[in-house]
């Protein structure tokens, strides 16, 4: 729907990121009418990847291009014509005609065309793996702009990196890619956001004027019976560890007040359930971190300095700590000497009652416009700790005119079960139950509008 289109954008703002490639297709109009009113800036594109064709094919790209100008070409968000068949092997004369046409279609003062060869476009987009380690793109000397349109995936997957490919000891060579599932565990999720960090630093030692990351949501390919798990987000739009390192890169202070997307964040990427797990990485914008375990301040601590943190805005906090004692581990934000944000991770206890939350990321649940939202059906203990491996189903139930979509009952990845939830045609209130055997139920009202 629209207002599940403006949930997705809504996310990526609230990610910290102010830009975003699409998947070499044009996006769903609604798509770019959230980003011109959340105020985020789009590189839009022709459909096309590895892959051109013959003559009939080259006409109907070119035209692409034209038919992509005249639906977007009002949209203020857009600030880059991607008129570019992605890693495809484009002729010199296909890049110059299409550069052309963009020109054509819009003939007006600050219109951009981008393409993956440095060749006829104004901007060039390269992805970070087109490139070789360890430089990559910073030693790009043409005199043209340079945007990194995509890092963090392939060159990890690939194994070929040339970077930090042994940072946590005893992982198994599927584990230290960025391709992880919130489910595989918190040194997985810990490796992925090390790999988005690392390269993120690095593609700011160069001349690029920004880069995109690959990819904000988990995804289904189509061609492959697994998913596509390099996601920031799972995809049911749950946030892994990577999440938090990005939206830690948005600076606040203080006197920022105006803003709900530009807040202090700290943040600590350990669950504090596995003993042989020490490192505490704490993502945050803050100047300071103070970490405490069970109410004593252990350590307290400025962002880290070391190879992989040189260039961001805003590196992690990393605390060692010499023994795993259970409990409650506190982390702190100070920004110009006052606490502004505080994290708490409470090792749990048995599995006792089910939470059940929605996600409307800033747009009600609408009525008859087939609208989509998920609901999760979180696994806690008794004083509401989530826990992580809960081996029961959910089962979910609703009341009123709305349908439930999804496999149901359905196992928890990393305590939480999500279902979608369809408003019917009716305004008013639904309710949603989650059972689990030996639990107490969770259940939540949403109004349909």
């Amino acid at each position: 729907s629209n207002e599940a289109q403006y949930r997705d954008a809504y996310k990526i703002k609230e990610a910290g990121f102010n830009f975003i490639r699409t998947a070499h297709y044009p996006p769903d109009p609604s798509f770019l009418e959230a980003c011109d009113e959340l105020g985020i800036l789009f590189m839009d594109a022709i459909p096309g990847w590895q892959f051109i064709g013959e003559e009939k094919f080259i006409d109907n790209s070119l035209n692409d291009i034209r038919k992509m100008i005249r639906r977007d070409r009002n949209h203020p968000s857009v600030i880059l014509w991607e008129a570019s068949l992605n890693e495809s092997g484009m002729s010199d004369e296909f890049m110059v005609k299409a550069n052309t046409i963009v020109k054509e279609e819009l003939p007006i003062e600050n219109v951009y065309t981008s393409g993956w060869l440095d060749y006829a476009y104004d901007v060039f987009i390269p992805a970070r793996q087109h490139s070789k380690p360890p430089l990559y793109w910073n030693d790009y000397d043409k005199d043209k702009p340079l945007f990194i349109a995509e890092y963090g995936d392939w060159e990890y997957y690939a194994q070929n990196a040339g970077f930090n490919q042994v940072a946590f000891d005893n992982l198994k060579e599927e584990e230290r890619n960025s391709r992880q599932l919130r489910g595989d565990g918190q040194r997985r999720l810990a490796q992925q956001a090390l790999n988005f960090q690392e390269a993120h630093n690095s593609n700011l030692k160069g001349k690029s004027f920004g880069d995109a990351n690959w990819v904000m949501f988990d995804y289904n390919r189509g061609y492959a019976p697994d998913l596509e798990s390099s996601g920031i987000m799972d995809i049911f739009r749950l946030p892994k560890f990577a999440y938090y390192f990005y939206k830690s890169q948005l600076s606040t202070s203080p006197g920022i007040t105006t803003s709900i997307f530009q807040k202090p964040v700290v943040y600590i990427a350990n669950y504090w359930t596995d003993p042989t797990f020490s490192e505490v990485k704490v993502y945050s914008n803050a100047d300071e971190i103070a970490l405490f375990l069970n109410g004593k301040e252990i350590s307290r601590k400025g962002p880290d300095t070391d190879r992989l943190s040189t260039h961001l805005n805003h590196p992690p906090f990393t605390f060692k700590i010499n023994a795993f004692t259970p409990g409650e581990l506190v982390a702190k934000g100070f920004y110009d000497g006052e606490v502004l944000a505080t994290h708490k991770r409470t090792t749990p206890n048995v599995a006792s009652k089910i939470k059940i939350e929605v996600d409307l990321s800033g747009k009600e649940l609408i009525s008859n416009v087939n609208d989509i939202v998920f609901v999760y059906a979180s696994i806690t203990d008794s004083d509401g700790n989530l826990v992580l491996d809960s081996p029961m189903e959910v089962t979910f139930q609703v009341e009123g005119d709305a349908e439930l979509i999804g496999k149901n009952p359905i196992k928890p990845e990393a305590g939480i079960a999500t279902i979608l939830l369809r408003a019917g045609k009716s305004i008013g209130d639904v309710k949603v139950v989650a059972k689990s055997e030996g639990l107490e139920s969770g259940a939540i009202n949403i109004k349909i509008h």
